[in-house]
This record gives structure tokens, C-alpha cells and sequence, in this order.
């Protein structure tokens, strides 16, 4: 899996699927259960740490073929394997604002509607109308954005477990030039604040109560911090970044050591952003 993640580290999966169509999908989800298998279903691996054990199931991966963006006047039905940042560049080019923050974001719309991503103010799942889903049990589901549950970081498919096939968005309109510059702008402030030369799954921690964890983690002092070939990012502290040769196990233990750190310097528990997918 070290492979098919951003952090570049990771053990090997016991069975890798990548489904070209709905029809596939379902039938892997059907062999899946019928070898008893645990399931993870994956895009492009950007928030995703696997064991240095690996992984005893089945990973399925839609970021190959689940591509691709039917388009409106107002929007779009966008398929879950798409790059995320692509679709926005594509929304922008067509005029359609209120995306254009998450430029730069390095996951798909699939991992964007699971997570409820968000940058500079906005959020994907402010903008979704409808999400088509499937179940583990291989029933398609189609929610509305009310029944997507979508909160900080989170939204219903965390709970629930199924699998983002598709998602129907919708935009305002948007003066092309100005977004284009948003879009610049954006990730400009990305390339420059955040880590983006070395190997790395995002933020680390989620946004706590009342601060920010980034902050809390550069005033415990622990700006550089290592343990293995794993850091806190010099350049920003909310990010760990792969130095050349981290462990999965690494990570992990760098991650509990800045939370028991945080823990005592600000009395605030961190919260993992990154999954953590495996033995740990």
C-alpha cells in the first residue's frame, strides 16, 4: 500500500480490487462478503495510513475508474474516483463558484463527500444536492445533502459504511478571471505553508474545541519532533511528513507521543485525522 498512498509507507493488502463500472463494483462487494473478508474502500490514499502489517481483507479502489463529471448549467453529477482538484479547476473554467478553496486538496470527490472537506471557509458538502451511495450488503442508496449528516470533518458514510459511488452538486455562477485568481491564490498559500515536498497524509489532527491543533502542537515545542524517519513538519506543524524510510508504526507512534504532549501543555486530547488502517 505504500504504493497507493501519498505517505508512501504501508504494508501490503491481501486483496486489491479496482472495479471498472457499478456492475463490477457490485460484484466485488459480493465476493468480498462471500470470503469473508474485511472491506476498505479507497481513492487516491491521502489521508490513509496501512499497518506495516498490511492489511487482511479486501481494499477496493475507485480512484481509476469511478472518474468523470456529467455538467449542468449549475453543476455537475461528479463521480467519486474523480481528483478533487480537477473537478474544481473544471467548475471554475465553466464559471460555477463556491469550490474554488479546496484547489489543492489531494484526494477525490469520494474522499471530499466522506470527510466533508473543507479550506478557507468552504466546505464540499455545502454544495452537494444528492450522493449516490451503495451499500455493504450491495444496495444503492440516493441521499439527499440532509440525510448526508455532514458536519466538521465528517458525514453519515463514516457511520453508516457505504460506499460513495457518485455526487450531484450545485454551484452559483462566478466571473471566470476572478475565480482562476482564487484558485491561484489558493494554492499558492498551500505550496506555500505546507509541506508539499515530502510525503505527507494532511493534517494530522483534527481542528479541536475552541483552537487549533497546528498551534497547539508548535507551542508544545514540537515543531521538528521525530520519531523513526517520521516528523512534525518544520514548515507546519499540523502536517507529520514522511522523511525517506517511515514506518506505518512510526507515524503512530509520533502521532500518540504529540497528543500526550498536547495533552499536558494545553490539556486538550488531539483527535486523529488520519486513518489509521490496520494493527496498530
Amino acid at each position: 500500500m505504500s504504493q497507493r498512498t501519498t505517505f508512501k509507507l504501508g504494508g501490503l493488502a491481501r486483496v486489491f480490487l479496482e472495479p471498472r463500472d457499478e456492475q463490477e463494483l457490485l460484484a466485488a462487494l459480493h465476493w468480498v462478503k462471500s470470503e469473508s473478508l474485511p472491506l476498505f474502500v479507497v481513492g487516491r490514499g491521502s489521508n490513509l495510513i496501512v499497518s506495516d502489517a498490511g492489511w487482511p481483507g479486501a481494499i477496493v479502489c475507485l480512484a481509476a475508474n469511478f472518474t468523470g463529471a456529467d455538467w449542468t448549467e449549475v453543476g455537475a453529477s461528479v463521480r467519486s474516483g474523480t481528483r478533487l482538484t480537477e473537478f474544481v479547476v473544471q467548475a471554475v473554467g465553466r464559471g460555477l463558484s463556491g469550490l474554488e478553496k479546496l484547489a489543492g486538496i489531494p484526494g477525490t470527490v469520494g474522499g471530499a463527500v466522506f470527510i466533508n472537506a473543507g479550506a478557507y471557509g468552504q466546505e464540499f458538502g455545502d454544495r452537494v444536492v444528492e450522493v449516490k451511495s451503495l451499500t455493504r450488503d450491495g444496495i444503492w442508496r440516493e441521499r439527499s445533502r440532509e440525510e448526508c449528516g455532514f458536519a466538521y470533518r465528517h458525514s453519515t458514510f463514516r457511520d453508516n459504511g457505504e460506499i460513495v459511488v457518485s455526487a450531484m452538486v450545485e454551484l452559483e455562477p462566478g466571473n471566470v478571471e476572478d475565480l482562476r485568481a482564487s484558485v491561484r491564490e489558493t494554492q499558492k498559500a498551500r505550496i506555500d505553508k505546507q509541506p508539499l515536498d515530502l510525503p505527507n497524509a494532511g493534517s494530522l489532527f483534527k481542528r479541536p474545541v475552541g483552537g487549533f491543533a497546528s498551534k497547539m502542537v508548535e507551542e508544545a515545542g514540537l515543531k521538528g519532533f521525530r520519531v523513526g524517519n517520521a516528523a512534525i513538519s518544520e514548515k507546519h506543524a499540523g502536517f507529520a511528513v514522511n522523511l525517506g524510510g517511515a514506518t506505518a508504526t512510526d507515524v503512530w507512534n509520533l502521532s500518540a507521543e504529540v497528543i500526550a504532549r498536547v495533552q499536558v501543555s494545553h490539556g486538550v486530547t488531539l483527535e486523529r485525522e488520519v486513518v489509521f488502517l490496520g494493527d496498530f
